[in-house]
């Protein structure tokens, strides 16, 4: 039998819906401020207007045009209101940091959302969809609890989500249903994890027999897949970082190109112990004209170069490798030193910024300045970098595929939400605070795929994406659990399969037939080109 603790868990969480009188928003804003009085809205007479000539705003308004109203043959007798969206700025460069702060004053015959960037009403047209309620008895369509002032703004720059296609190929289309999910939860960053050692499905027109190691001929990302995936990514004011996880976990390249590899035969049993030759001028050759490659269709700053769970052994069983380490008087650390010192080197001609994941740091490997260190396996580490001067992003504590993030295997899976949602990323640290940046979620894909993604993400992820965006204070899983149980309705009724907390009833409409595998709004061609600035 279950606990009478969670029994009353569950208890205040529904008494919480059934008399809740204030907005339901997920992520809480940073000020919500609300009154009592309802406005009807007529969803056939109601516009959003600006004077913003952003293409990428024009696209969010479009999406979200008819995302707000969900239900048709809603009554239609209200007066006709407008949504005026006022950018201080149509500039549309996205990078670490924008301001995506936004304001929403909604009265009874004013609509009107501000934003210094058009990223930041990006973030308040999400905010806003979630003030319009629908009453499925009355068939109407309102605005509760006006007056409302909101003034909003993320707590963490780096709002970040890995998704690994490497493990299981995930279809470009639903990459962008993924962007839809990461959208609507204020998501800023796709951490797209892309090759690994089992798979390398990234078309190369530099080294072409890489796609030998793709699963499937199809199962492949083409130049055009991903620059259309980085544009849609932009149109939700989404990042999109690639990661080549290098120079571990790297047999999948050696399918086409052996000779990049460390020969270590005992260690080739497992696939993920093969590691490049770190030896060999081609090696990075070889990294230098595929990361030149990789830019052009990945514009950020940011690249990711992983660096994790390199296994020594196998640079220690290949005699070229020992000699050359004899005769530069090298230890293994000295090694992987020496790969990161050329990896900076490439990158710096490429004008990236190295993101990596913290073995290297752990390993005694000076890292360079700038560097920014990504923490998966060792909460007790996060002090230690930032410390040192490093920019970090917290992740070790946000791992989707555990039953257990932190060491606590809940009665019911789904409450696995609750770690998530206590997984501060200031938690016990006590100096240099400033240097986290933020955090991501990660969803490593060994027994996850297009069929049972949204179910094992959402709604899990939705307490990560609060945490990283409203402030440190909203932290009550109790006063959390209603409104995130409400926003899992509203993401179903938008296609997302976001499963349920608690017994309750979500209002599908009558068309729902199940998840998205294709985007809401997909881009055409010539409007992707724009976005990239590749007319």
């Amino acid at each position: 039998m279950k606990s009478i603790t969670l029994f009353l868990f569950a208890l205040i969480a529904i008494i919480a819906i059934v008399n809740g009188q204030s907005p339901n928003i997920v992520p809480l804003p940073q000020s919500l401020n609300y009154g009592s009085t309802s406005v009807s809205v007529n969803p056939a007479a109601f516009k959003i207007a600006t004077t913003s000539s952003s293409t990428l705003l024009g696209v969010a308004i479009k999406r979200y045009q008819g995302l707000f109203f969900l239900f048709d043959g809603a009554v239609q007798t209200a007066p006709a209101l407008t949504l005026n969206v006022q950018v201080a700025s149509d500039n549309e460069d996205l990078y670490l940091g924008v301001d995506e702060s936004y304001t929403i004053v909604a009265n009874t015959g004013s609509l009107t959302l501000s934003a210094n960037t058009v990223f930041g009403a990006m973030r308040g047209l999400e905010t806003f969809a979630q003030l319009i309620s629908y009453d499925p008895i009355g068939n109407a369509y309102s605005i509760p609890y006006t007056p409302i002032k909101i003034v909003d703004s993320p707590r963490f720059p780096w709002r970040g989500f890995m998704v690994d296609s490497a493990r299981h190929f995930l279809p470009k289309n639903f990459i962008l249903h993924i962007i839809d999910a990461l959208g609507f939860n204020k998501f800023n960053v796709l951490h797209w994890h892309l090759v690994d050692a089992v798979s390398f499905s990234v078309q190369s027109t530099t080294y072409p027999n890489l796609t030998k190691a793709a699963y499937f001929p199809t199962a492949i990302y083409t130049h055009d897949d991903i620059e259309e995936v980085v544009a849609y990514a932009k149109t939700y004011g989404i990042r999109v970082i690639p990661e080549f996880d290098i120079p571990g976990h790297t047999g999948s390249w050696g399918v086409g190109y052996p000779e990049l590899l460390a020969s270590c035969p005992n260690y080739a049993a497992n696939v993920n112990n093969l590691a490049l030759n770190p030896s060999l001028p081609y090696t990075y050759n070889f990294l230098q004209n595929l990361f030149a490659e990789m830019t052009t269709v990945f514009p950020d700053e940011y690249f990711h170069v992983g660096g994790d769970e390199v296994v020594f052994g196998c640079w220690q069983e290949d005699p070229s490798i020992v000699q050359w380490m004899n005769n530069n008087n090298f230890n293994l650390v000295d090694v992987e030193q020496y790969f990161e010192d050329q990896l900076d080197t490439i990158l710096g001609t490429l004008n990236r910024t190295k993101l990596m994941w913290n073995d290297p740091f752990q390993n005694g490997v000076n890292i360079k300045p700038g560097t920014l260190i990504q923490i998966w396996d060792s909460y007790s580490i996060v002090q230690q970098i930032v410390d040192a001067g490093f920019k970090a992003l917290v992740s070790t504590t946000w791992y989707l595929d555990k039953q257990d993030p932190a060491n606590n295997i809940h009665y019911e899976w789904q409450d696995t939400w609750r770690d998530f949602y206590a997984a501060d990323p200031y938690n016990n640290i006590t100096t240099n605070q400033d240097n986290i940046i933020g955090g991501e979620a990660c969803m490593w894909a060994e027994q996850v795929h297009q069929l049972n993604w949204d179910v094992r993400v959402w709604p899990r992820s939705i307490a990560i994406a609060e945490r990283l965006w409203s402030d440190q204070s909203v932290n009550n899983p109790v006063t959390a659990l209603p409104r995130i149980e409400q926003y899992t309705c509203l993401l179903g009724n938008r296609g997302v399969a976001s499963g349920p907390l608690m017994p309750d009833f979500c209002y599908m409409s009558n068309d729902f037939s199940g998840p998205l595998v294709k985007a809401i709004d997909p881009l055409p061609k010539h409007l992707i080109k724009k976005i990239l600035g590749k007319n």
